[in-house]
């Protein structure tokens, strides 16, 4: 698992299944700057997204290769 501290993000919506909340931002991983695009585990993580907050996620990542965004999966948002 892998856990970040994001204060820069823009948080995205899609319209499946009712509508889910994900964060779209950049991260510096292995020495490259990297998009990345977080998934939250449950849809009740979600309400709580506000761009104008820090928040703590923990994760797994998938990284396909460089040509490619990195994506955070079952993310959980750590209370604080």
């Amino acid at each position: 698992m892998t856990e970040l501290v994001l204060d820069n993000y823009k948080v995205q919506t899609t319209g499946a299944d009712g509508g889910h909340n994900y964060i779209l931002t950049e991260i510096e991983y292995e020495g490259n700057k990297r998009r990345i695009v977080i998934l939250f585990s449950d849809k009740t993580e979600e309400p709580n997204l506000n761009e104008n907050e820090a928040i703590k996620v923990i994760g797994e990542i998938e990284d396909d290769g460089i040509k490619y965004d990195l994506t955070m999966r079952n993310a959980k948002v750590d209370k604080k």
